[in-house]
Parts: C-alpha cells; sequence; structure tokens
C-alpha cells in the first residue's frame, strides 16, 4: 500500500514537471513570435504602392498616415491593415471611408496592381474612395481567398469583370452607388458561398440573370436602383435563406406580382419595393409569410383596398411605408390593431377625415408620418397615449384647434414634431412637457399673438421653425439657448430691434426676413462663428453695418438682407473672414463706390446687389471674382464700362438700369436669364447671330441703342419664353425663323423702325400670350392667322404702324384677350359685333399678374441626369423663375406705363383708325371692361342705350368721330368713370344732369354744337329764367331730370322727419318706463332753468 501511495506521488511529480516545461517552452515560443513575425516585405512594398495610388484627397491622407515607409515598420500595425497571427500574411485591408463628394478627392487615384503581391488576403474595403473614371481592375478577380469585397460609393465605372467568378469563396460583395453597367453578369449565380450580395444603385439594365437561384446561402439580396425589368421571378423563390429583399425601381409589368414574394420566400423580414408600378393585391389572398416585418412600398400606385389586405400582418409587422401611393378616403379604425408597429409612414397620399381614435392603441409607435394628406378636425386626445413616440409629422394637412392641442403631454420621448402648413390657430403654447423636445416645425398656420413669457423653457431645442404665421412683438432674449441650431421666424409680424444672440454657440441657420424689425443695434451677430445662414431681408432694418457686425462670422455661406435702410461703411481694404456662396444685398447702400470686400469672395455662386446707389466703374478684378458663380444681378444703379466676360457656368444675370456701353456681350451656354435693358448698349447682334444651342429662357436687351437687322438664327433659340428687343433701332423685316419660338410666351419688338407684314411663321408660336410690336412701321392687313392659332393670346397691340384693312373676324376667337390695341393705323370697316366673344372681358379676375417659367426648356431639353445619380428615375429638378408685363397704354388720355397691374387692365383701344358705321350693342357685353378708346374714326349713329352696362368703366374716350342723337341717360350709372371725352361729335340735347356727368369739364363735351346743359354755359329749352313776373305754383314744377330730382328730395325729408318723430314719440307711449324717465328729465331741466333765471334777475339790478 506505501509502495502504491509512493508510486503515485512520483508519478504527480513527473507530470507536473512535464507541465511546467510544457508551459516553458510555449512561453518561450511566443516570445520570440513577438519578436521574429512580422509582416512580409514584400507585402509592406506593394501596400505602400497601393497607398500612392489613392492617396490624393486629404481624408485619405489622414487615414494612410501611419503607412511610413521605413524599414522597421511593422504594416501589421498599419491602421486598416491585420496580418494572420502565425505567418505574419495581410488578411484584412479597410480603408473605408463614409461617402465622400468627387470633387474632395484628386482625379490620379487608382487601384494598383501590387494588390497581387497580398495573395492572403481575405477582406478588402476600398468604399468610399474617389475612382471616378475607373473601371473594376480585372486583377481583383485573381485574388481567391478574399471572402469581403466592398467597393461601395467609390464611383467606378463599367461592368462587373468575368474574372470575379473566381471569387468561389466570397460571402459578401457590395459593389453600390457607382456607375456600373451593363446586364447583370450571370456568373454571380456561381458564387454560391455569397450571403450578401448589394448592387443597388448603379445603371445595370435588362432582365435579372435566373442563375441567382444558385445562391441558396444568400440572406440579404439589393438590386434597387437600377434599370432592370423582368416578368419571372420564379428564380426568386429558390432563395430559401433569404431575409432582406431590396427590388426599388425594378420594373414589374405584373404589378400584383410582389405579394407572392411574401407568400413564397418562407423568411423574408425586411422588403423594399419603392417605386415599381405596383398595385394592391386582392383582398382575398392569404397564406403569408409571418416572418415579415418591414415593408417599404413608397411611390407605387397602391390604392386604399391594402388596408383590408394589411390587416393579415397585424401581428408581425413592425415598420409600414406607404408613402406616395394612391391612398384616398378615410384612415381606417383597423390600424389600431397593429400592436406591434413601430414605423408607419402614409404621407403624401389622398387620405381625409379625421386621424383616428384607434392610433391611440400602437403603443409601440416610435415615428408617425401622415404629412401631406387632407386630413382634418382635431387631433385625438388619446394621443397622449403614445408614449414611445419620437418623430411625428403631420405637416401639410387641414388640422385645426390650437397648437396646444398637439403639445400635449406627457409625451416624454418626443424629440420631433412638425405641424407646419395646417390651419392652427391661438398663441405658442408652453412645451414643458415635451422634456425631449428637440425639433418643432409649426410653419405656414394661423399661429398669432406674442411669444410666451416662458418662451425660455425651449431653451433646449435645436431647430424651430415657427415662420409664416402671424405672431407679433419683440424677439425675446436668445442668449440661454446654446443648443440651438436652426432659427426660422421668418414670414411673421415681429417689431423691434434685433434680440441678442450672444448665448448662442450652436446656431448655424437664422432666419428673420419678412418681418417689421427697425433696429440692428447688437453686434452679438457678428460673434456666431458657426452661423452658415443670415436672412434679415424684407425688414425696416435703419442700421449702418460696420465691421463689427460681422467680424467672427467665419463660417457664413449665405447672407440675405436685402430691401431694408441699410448702409454698409467697410473699408476699402477689409478682408471679410467668411466665404459666401450667397450674397443678397439689394435696395442696401453700397455705393457710390463699388465694394471691395466682394472681391475675395472666391466661391460665391449667388450675387445680388442691385439698387444699392453704385455709381462706378466696375473693376476689373470683377470678371474674375469666382469662377462658380451662377446668378448675378447688378441692376438699377450707375455702373459704368465694359464687359471682360468669364463666366461660363452663369444661368441668370441681370444688368438692366445701369450705364454699361459697348457691343452687346454674347450670351453664355447655360445662361437661362438675361436682361441688359436700359443701358448704353450699341453696335448690330453680330453677338446673336452666332449662337447655337444655346438655353436662353429670358432674353431682355430693350432700351439701349442697337441697331441694324434681327438675326435670321432663333431655330437655335427654341426656349425662349420671353424676348424683348423693344425701344432701340432695329431695322428691317421680322425673320421667318421666329416661328421657330414654338416656347414663347411674351414677344415685344415695341419702338424699333421695323417693316414689312407679320411673317405666317408666328402662328407657330402657339404659346404667345403677349405680343407688342407696337410704334414700327409694320404694314398689312391685320392677319387672320392671330385669332386662329393664338388661342391664347391675352395681349395684342399692334399701335401705331401701318396695318390697313378690315379687323379679322378671326381674332373674335382669342376668348383670353383682355387688352387690344390697334390704334393709329389704317384699318378700316365696321367694329366686328363679335367682340363678345372676348370671354376675359366679361368675367371677373385677370390674366396673372406674375409669369413663371422653368429654367429648363421642358419641351425640348433632354432630361438631365445628376452627375451621380440616386435614383434612375430622378432628374434635376428645373428651378423657376418669374417675370412681369410690361406696356405702355393710352389711359385716360394720358401715357402710362403697366407692369404688375397691367394685369387688371382690359382695355379696347381702336382710336385713330378709319373705322365706320355704330357701335356695336356686342361691346356693351364686356362687363368687366375698364377702358374703350374709339376715338378718331368715322364712326356715327348712336350710342348704344346699354352702354351703362359697363359698371366698372373708367375711361371711355369717343371724340371725334360723327355720333348723333342725345348722350344716353344710362351712362350716369357709370360711376367709376374718371375720364370721359365725347368732344367733336353731332351729340345733342341735355347732358344728364344730377349725375357725375356734369362734373366733367367743357372740354369733355367741346364741338357738339347740339348740346346743352351743365357744365356747358348752353341754356336747355324750357330752362330759361323768366323775368319780373311772379311764378305761379305750376311754374315750379320742373319737368325732367330736376323734377325727379327734387320729388325724390321732398320725399326723403318727409320720410326722415316722420321716422326721427314717430321713433321717438312712440317708444314713449310704448314704454311707461322712457316715458317716467323722460318726464322726469324734464321737470328737472325746468327747475334748473328757473333757478338760473332767479339768479339772474336778482344781480341784473345790483349790476345796474
Amino acid at each position: 500500500m506505501t509502495n502504491t501511495i509512493y508510486s503515485l506521488h512520483v508519478l504527480v511529480v513527473v507530470i507536473f514537471l512535464l507541465c511546467m516545461k510544457t508551459l516553458s517552452f510555449g512561453s518561450e515560443s511566443l516570445s520570440k513570435n513577438d519578436k521574429t513575425v512580422r509582416c512580409i516585405e514584400m507585402e509592406r512594398k506593394a501596400l505602400l504602392v497601393f497607398k500612392q495610388g489613392v492617396i490624393s484627397g486629404t481624408q485619405r491622407q489622414d487615414l494612410l498616415s501611419s503607412w511610413k515607409n521605413e524599414e522597421e515598420e511593422d504594416c501589421c500595425k498599419w491602421k486598416g491593415i491585420s496580418c494572420d497571427d502565425h505567418t505574419g500574411h495581410v488578411t484584412h485591408l479597410d480603408i473605408s471611408y463614409p461617402a465622400t463628394p468627387p470633387y474632395m478627392f484628386g482625379r490620379d487615384v487608382s487601384i494598383s496592381h501590387s494588390l497581387l503581391d497580398l495573395s492572403y488576403l481575405n477582406y478588402l474595403d476600398l468604399s468610399g474612395t474617389f475612382f471616378g473614371d475607373l473601371s473594376i481592375p480585372k486583377f481583383i478577380g485573381s485574388l481567391t481567398r478574399l471572402v469581403h469585397l466592398d467597393l461601395s460609393h467609390t464611383y467606378i465605372r463599367g461592368s462587373i469583370p468575368y474574372q470575379f467568378e473566381n471569387l468561389t469563396n466570397l460571402q459578401y460583395l457590395n459593389l453600390s452607388h457607382n456607375s456600373l453597367s451593363g446586364p447583370v453578369p450571370k456568373f454571380i449565380g456561381s458564387l454560391s458561398s455569397l450571403r450578401y450580395l448589394d448592387l443597388s444603385s448603379n445603371q445595370f439594365s435588362g432582365d435579372f440573370p435566373q442563375e441567382l437561384e444558385n445562391l441558396f446561402k444568400l440572406q440579404h439580396l439589393d438590386l434597387g436602383n437600377n434599370f432592370l425589368t423582368s416578368e419571372n421571378f420564379e428564380w426568386l423563390f429558390n432563395l430559401h435563406a433569404l431575409v432582406y429583399l431590396d427590388f426599388s425601381y425594378v420594373s414589374i409589368p405584373n404589378p400584383s406580382v410582389w405579394v407572392s414574394f411574401i407568400q413564397r420566400i418562407p423568411n423574408i423580414s425586411v422588403m423594399h419595393l419603392n417605386y415599381c408600378n405596383l398595385s394592391a393585391p386582392s383582398s382575398t389572398l392569404s397564406n403569408f409569410s409571418t416572418s415579415i416585418s418591414a415593408l417599404h412600398l413608397q411611390g407605387n400606385h397602391i390604392n386604399s383596398s391594402i388596408f383590408y389586405w394589411l390587416s393579415h400582418l397585424n401581428g408581425s409587422l413592425e415598420v409600414l411605408d406607404l408613402s406616395y401611393n394612391m391612398l384616398a378616403g378615410r384612415i381606417p379604425q383597423s390600424f389600431g390593431h397593429m400592436t406591434a408597429i413601430t414605423h408607419l409612414n402614409l404621407g403624401q397620399n389622398l387620405l381625409n377625415g379625421p386621424i383616428p381614435v384607434s392610433f391611440a392603441l400602437m403603443t409601440a409607435l416610435t415615428y408617425l408620418d401622415l404629412s401631406a394628406n387632407q386630413l382634418n378636425g382635431l387631433l385625438p386626445e388619446s394621443f397622449s397615449n403614445l408614449s414611445s413616440l419620437q418623430v411625428a409629422d403631420l405637416s401639410s394637412n387641414n388640422l385645426t384647434g390650437n397648437l396646444e392641442d398637439i403639445l400635449f403631454g406627457p409625451l416624454a420621448l418626443l424629440q420631433e414634431l412638425s405641424v407646419s402648413e395646417n390651419q392652427l390657430t391661438g398663441s405658442l403654447p408652453d412645451i414643458t412637457l415635451l422634456s425631449s423636445l428637440k425639433k418643432l416645425q409649426a410653419s405656414s398656420n394661423k399661429l398669432n399673438g406674442y411669444l410666451p413669457t416662458a418662451f425660455e423653457n425651449y431653451s433646449a431645442i435645436v431647430f424651430l421653425d415657427l415662420s409664416n404665421n402671424h405672431l407679433r412683438g419683440s424677439l425675446p432674449d436668445f442668449t440661454r439657448f446654446s443648443s440651438l441650431e436652426s432659427l426660422y421666424l421668418h414670414s411673421n409680424e415681429f417689431s423691434g430691434s434685433l434680440p441678442d444672440f450672444t448665448g448662442c454657440s450652436s446656431l448655424r441657420e437664422l432666419r428673420l426676413g419678412e418681418n417689421r424689425l427697425t433696429e440692428w443695434e447688437t453686434q452679438s451677430i457678428g460673434l456666431l462663428s458657426n452661423l452658415i445662414e443670415l436672412d434679415l431681408s424684407m425688414n425696416s432694418i435703419r442700421s449702418t453695418i460696420l465691421e463689427a457686425h460681422l467680424s467672427n462670422l467665419s463660417s457664413l455661406e449665405y447672407m440675405r438682407t436685402s430691401f431694408n435702410s441699410l448702409t454698409f461703411e467697410f473699408s476699402s481694404e477689409w478682408l471679410p473672414p467668411f466665404q459666401l456662396r450667397e450674397l443678397y444685398l439689394a435696395s442696401c447702400k453700397l455705393g457710390p463706390k463699388f465694394p471691395n470686400w466682394i472681391q475675395n469672395q472666391e466661391y460665391i455662386d449667388h450675387l445680388d446687389i442691385s439698387n444699392s446707389q453704385i455709381s462706378d466703374i466696375i473693376p476689373l478684378w470683377f470678371w474674375n471674382i469666382s469662377s462658380s458663380l451662377l446668378l448675378l444681378n447688378l441692376s438699377s444703379n450707375q455702373i459704368s464700362g465694359k464687359f471682360s466676360w468669364k463666366y461660363g457656368h452663369i444661368t441668370e444675370i441681370d444688368l438692366s438700369s445701369n450705364l454699361f456701353d459697348g457691343p452687346l456681350p454674347p450670351i453664355p451656354t447655360k445662361c437661362s436669364k438675361m436682361n441688359l435693358s436700359g443701358n448704353k448698349f450699341s453696335g448690330t447682334l453680330l453677338s446673336l447671330s452666332v449662337v447655337k444651342d444655346i438655353s436662353i429662357r429670358f432674353l431682355d436687351i430693350s432700351h439701349n441703342q442697337l441697331f441694324g437687322t434681327l438675326p435670321d438664327n432663333w431655330m437655335y433659340f427654341q426656349g425662349l419664353v420671353f424676348l424683348n428687343l423693344g425701344y432701340n433701332n432695329f431695322s428691317g423685316t421680322i425673320p421667318k425663323s421666329i416661328g421657330h419660338l414654338v416656347s414663347l410666351e411674351t414677344l415685344i419688338l415695341r419702338n424699333n423702325m421695323l417693316y414689312g407684314e407679320l411673317p405666317a411663321s408666328l402662328r407657330n408660336c402657339s404659346n404667345l400670350g403677349f405680343v407688342d410690336f407696337g410704334l414700327n412701321k409694320l404694314s398689312g392687313k391685320v392677319p387672320s392667322w392671330i385669332g386662329e392659332d393664338l388661342a391664347h393670346l391675352y395681349a395684342l397691340i399692334l399701335k401705331s404702324n401701318r396695318f390697313y384693312g378690315s379687323i379679322p373676324y378671326e381674332t373674335c376667337h382669342l376668348s383670353n384677350l383682355h387688352f387690344l390695341d390697334l390704334s393709329i393705323n389704317r384699318i378700316f370697316g365696321t367694329i366686328p359685333p363679335c367682340f363678345s366673344n372676348f370671354t376675359a372681358m366679361t368675367q371677373k379676375g385677370s390674366e396673372a399678374a406674375e409669369h413663371m417659367y422653368s429654367s429648363t426648356n421642358l419641351y425640348t431639353d433632354s432630361v438631365i441626369p445628376s452627375e451621380f445619380p440616386s435614383a434612375p428615375a430622378e432628374a434635376q429638378s428645373p428651378s423657376y423663375n418669374y417675370y412681369y408685363d410690361d406696356v405702355i397704354a393710352r389711359w385716360k388720355g394720358q401715357e402710362f406705363e403697366y407692369g404688375r397691374n397691367f394685369a387688371y387692365l382690359k382695355m379696347i383701344d381702336l382710336s385713330s383708325n378709319e373705322l365706320t358705321g355704330e357701335i356695336p350693342t356686342a361691346i356693351t357685353r364686356l362687363l368687366e371692361l375698364k377702358g374703350l378708346n374709339l376715338s378718331g374714326n368715322g364712326l356715327s349713329g348712336n350710342v348704344p342705350l346699354e352702354i351703362g352696362q359697363l359698371k366698372v368703366l373708367e375711361s371711355l374716350d369717343l371724340s371725334t368721330n360723327k355720333f348723333t342723337g342725345e348722350i344716353p341717360l344710362s351712362m350716369s350709372g357709370l360711376n367709376f368713370l374718371a375720364f370721359l371725352n365725347l368732344s367733336n361729335n353731332n351729340f345733342l340735347g341735355r347732358i344728364p344732369s344730377g349725375t357725375q356727368l356734369q362734373g366733367f369739364g367743357i372740354s369733355t363735351y367741346d364741338g357738339n354744337t347740339g348740346l346743352c346743359g351743365k357744365p356747358l354755359t348752353s341754356i336747355c329749352p324750357g330752362d330759361e329764367p323768366a323775368d319780373h313776373v311772379q311764378p305761379s305754383f305750376e311754374e315750379y314744377e320742373v319737368d325732367g331730370d330736376d323734377s325727379e330730382y327734387e320729388r325724390w328730395l321732398y320725399i326723403s325729408v318727409v320720410l326722415g322727419f316722420s321716422t326721427t318723430f314717430w321713433g321717438f314719440i312712440g317708444t314713449l307711449v310704448l314704454s311707461s318706463r322712457w316715458r317716467h324717465a323722460y318726464f322726469l328729465f324734464l321737470d328737472n331741466l325746468k327747475e334748473r332753468f328757473c333757478v338760473w333765471m332767479a339768479m339772474h334777475i336778482r344781480r341784473f339790478p345790483r349790476d345796474g
């Protein structure tokens, strides 16, 4: 027994010694490895070569700063590199970076072949690096150990190289957000190890390869945002492991096939089918996957029948997006049964009625978007049960009630609330119950009153938008708002001085425009070093702005202070601390010298210093100010000098009303608006005659000193909407090519020396609404095609030319016409009775004073995609510009210029022609006519008795014709008539008396020898005064208008007296209380009078 125990002890000691030896050996081995296992030298050099290809760009320089070219450097310790612990081979290369705009990188970036020396590489992530003009290197297909490959957001082009079929170990492949094109390669289906495949946001086209059905292990598939289409999705149903599917923007011809994706893919959990032209499924369908948790169906043609179908998914659905669809009617109460839902988006539909009370049952809801519908009524009070709600967007509806009815509590987790563009009223409530609120948007409602005294409780808010309401009073102190980043209070009625913003260290956007602010006393705005946008435009601020006001605005990019009474006083050497992108100082005082401090704004793209009292020669440096300038407005100054044009990308130029001279500058290729009117440009239109394929939409070179013939290359200006060549010295005929301006809406050639007939090609300009050819030497008959083909015409001005012939009856087809001026021509014949067809002159309202046009030609321009589109179906949205009609019209006997008010001027001027016959009665049916001038013709007969129907007529000139008969009595009812000229006719009889017709001067009726009565001195028969004879009672009776007037006067006096008398007496008779009070009043009055008389009688003898 003892021996046995001894033997066991010996065995234990031996085993212990062996273990200690093993541990010691392992420790020595580890220590040895720490000293000797480093990255392979060849691989280190390969990485350094790769670094040189991607080093361009500040981001990558920071990222690769640890990759140093020193012999002792261990590349396994470099940032983004991992190595095998035993062999030292590089296995992991990750230089990923958040998606970065291409301009942040240089153009000499490349992917070096040296990566082939990393033969053990299994993880490669180059996402976020710009390789814009490169294709995917074919050699990447030789890195056969790769398990993870990410080249997303690298902007690479071309196709996926076929060598990728060698990457059989690949489990993760992400090539999204690039410019790859062509079909999706079939060999992708041979990468059987794939679990994650993302080819989204490229330009792939064609059908899905059926070989994708072999990807049995695939869990994540994203092919959205391409140009793919398919009719056969059977391959998809073999992907039993699929959990995530995104086919957004895929054209699916069978709009209801998408339901089978849910039915036949057993493990599907998240599905994105946005903008796939889908419709609602049949309500009878069932057998759904209970695993579906997120369903994104944005931008389809799904109607409200989907609500019933969704009831089958009540238990599992957590995320539902049906925005931008065709949902209409009321939201069903059944939505409240979706108790698991956390994210619900029904925005941008046609839903109406109140918000269902049952929404309060969705207690797990964290995100709710019901924006841009037609919902109305009050928000249910039961919404306070949504204790998990973090984001709520109810904007752009018709919700009513007070804002405080929505800002109820306790929604302790609510962070963002938008109720903009509703019908909410009341004042701004306290939001202390919403302790987590960071963003509040309540713009474009009917909020009124003052900001609450508890406004300081908003001090934790980050984004506050109360713009476009009726809030008033002084702005509060913002010194405590240290978290505030965006403050939008524009378009209200705030008054007083700008508040103190000293404590707003985080403020980035400040919009206080369109209020009634009057003073800029504080310099605290100038201390906001993080401020990016400052908008104080359209106030009444009277202040002098010094350098100190803007001293620390080093981040400022957008400055708008237009339409104030601000005076900028900066030294000529001042260098602003900011680099602006937009500067709007219209109607501020910058002059008289040109502001030198603008010179260093190298990145400015919008510059408006119009009407800024500058009287100076434009400096040469100005033409090199910024290569990115898009908008330039120097109008309404006294700036002189010549051009040295270098703005190749500019889209809008307004130099009108200045003193620029020299030849007309060329139109930049991308310019959509160019206004050079009111200057001293001279010479011919040579710069226009050589133009081809430009983008111009608005061109105004009127009021200059240009001469010569008009160019005949208007076919290259097909995008023009507005063309004004008026008030120059152009001669010759109107070229036929002007008929190519099919988009043209306004054409003004007024006050030149053009001659000849109107070219028939103009009939192709069917969008014309305003035409002014007045004050030229044009001749021929008024073309009938004007009425046949220019159906949108609302203003036609052919004044002071040499047109002859009769007015064509086709003119009566112009139902939109509200201004017609054919005066001072040689037009003869009668006035067409069909003038009553001018419908616009019979109805209230007017042609829009403001005209809008897009910056791009929507008729002929091709769609311009984004340089790196996020969605193939989207194009760059065009911006819009505005203009007003401008015309000089003879109104009330004088020439007036009408701009914005022209839209309300409904007028016919046929004066100074050779018209004969009578005024057609049809003209009296133009009930909204405000001006009628038929003077200087040979018209005869009686003025229509119905002329009194023109109740809103303000100006009537029938002078110098051959009218006869009496002045119609109905004219006395023209209460708005401010100008009347009936002179030099053959009118006879009494001027209707007792009306405003007698208030006009004698000149109104001169040259009508048969007229009598006031204001003329000739007395009508029967009105002569009788001498030395006592008039009888009968002689007091005056017939005619005086008799009628006096009769009504007597009746009025009697009625007034009777009403007053019996109203007073009747009250005393019927009311004992009033009767008692009245007689008591008389008794008191009698006693006071007696006392007063007694006192004065006693005083009388003493005074005597």
